[in-house]
């Protein structure tokens, strides 16, 4: 008798844990997201015409306020000019961000940095050599909770990136709408 008691007690307290974390709001420390975006990419420099824009991220929580997300991403917008011509733009960026505690609503606010592959494209072919150009971001937007694991989310973010050799400023504001599943 005293040992299934204490086999009970034990098989209680290991599955006590995972009960209690599995009723976690979400994010917890520890946490983690992968989510997509997509959106329209809005450059600063007039000679380029807005584009579409999508990436992918993943994301870790630190504490349940405090993240850490990497996101990849890809557009490709072309010049007022000559719509053929383009500045395909690839960013591999790190962020930092903080959110609230709103019930459903999370808002967040964020900054990073990256790097930004940068290649000219004439008539859809390469035209010289790539450039890599670091970049520095600054956003916020908001997260809607439509189930306890899964979030909609909108955001922008503007990046400022180091000017190409020929002078081109591929700076501008990205804003997306995504999903994200959190584990």
């Amino acid at each position: 008798m005293f040992r299934r008691v204490l086999g009970v007690l034990i098989l209680g307290s290991c599955a006590w844990p995972a009960a209690v974390s599995a009723q976690e709001r979400v994010p917890y420390a520890g946490s983690t997201a992968v989510g997509v975006d997509v959106g329209v990419f809005l450059p600063r420099e007039a000679q380029l015409d807005n584009a579409p824009i999508v990436s992918g991220l993943l994301e870790y929580y630190v504490t349940p306020r405090v993240s850490l997300r990497t996101d990849f991403g890809l557009t490709n917008p072309g010049f007022s000019r000559e719509s053929t011509d383009s500045l395909r733009q690839i960013p591999l960026r790190m962020d930092v961000n903080y959110n609230w505690e709103g019930g459903k609503w999370h808002p967040f606010v964020g900054a990073g940095v990256g790097a930004y592959f940068l290649q000219f494209k004439d008539n859809g072919h390469a035209l010289g050599q790539s450039e890599t150009k670091p970049g520095v971001n600054v956003g916020g937007g908001a997260e809607y909770f439509t189930g306890r694991t899964v979030s909609i989310k909108g955001e922008a973010r503007y990046h400022a990136i180091g000017h190409t050799q020929t002078g081109q400023d591929p700076s501008g504001l990205v804003v997306t709408a995504g999903l994200k599943k959190y584990w």
